[in-house]
């Protein structure tokens, strides 16, 4: 189903960053447990016309919490639960996916977002109304900004990173037992960096960075 996102999109004219955008949120919910819009992923761009390959680091940060005395005192986690996420970073995926929107995509975030909801609305998991509603949150700030495309996206990232959104992560990893506060999330940035290459029998190969 996160493929057919993808597709979707491209059948609609969207282009690869659109639908490399549209499949990623729906692999949020299709696959859930290894992948979610709260944790990160790596991204690499490739221009067809340039040759040019360029990375989206879309990777978060430790907190400012998450000290090397806090974690003397009480361990590192082998995992994450419910009550105990004190090492999960910043969520990377939603400006990530604005990221490479703004960048190099021609859709607004509605359009990718799309087959998302769609599935979310199909019913399944006890969260999927919860994800559904942040979605259309998204949507509502972006819709304040009808003619304007990258506005409209920026205010997508700022209701996740430093609106009403952020407010109520802040209190929930607050309840449950994270480091994660809203001036972390109001800090993030989508880093774009050149990818890492060496040559190898006649081809170009490309990575990004240490952070994956």
């Amino acid at each position: 189903r996160a493929v057919s996102a993808g597709i979707s999109i491209l059948e609609q004219d969207g282009n690869a960053a659109d639908a490399a955008a549209a499949t990623l949120l729906a692999l949020s919910i299709t696959d859930y447990g290894s992948f979610c819009i709260g944790g990160e992923a790596p991204f690499m761009y490739a221009d067809n016309k340039t040759g040019k390959v360029t990375v989206l680091a879309g990777q978060g940060v430790a907190p400012q919490l998450a000290t090397f005395a806090h974690f003397e005192k009480t361990g590192i986690p082998r995992a994450f639960r419910p009550n105990n996420l004190s090492n999960a970073a910043v969520p990377a995926i939603i400006d990530l996916c604005v990221t490479a929107l703004r960048e190099y995509g021609s859709m607004r975030f509605e359009q990718v977002v799309a087959p998302s909801l769609a599935i979310l609305e199909g019913g399944g998991k006890r969260w999927y109304p919860d994800l559904a509603r942040t979605f259309t949150r998204l949507v509502e700030a972006e819709r304040a900004h009808p003619d304007e495309r990258i506005a409209g996206l920026q205010a997508v990232a700022d209701r996740f990173y430093r609106g009403d959104i952020a407010d109520e992560l802040d209190a929930w990893y607050r309840a449950n037992g994270g480091l994660i506060r809203k001036a972390d999330l109001a800090a993030h940035v989508t880093h774009i960096e050149e990818p890492l290459s060496i040559d190898y029998r006649g081809y170009t190969v490309y990575k990004c960075g240490v952070w994956t």
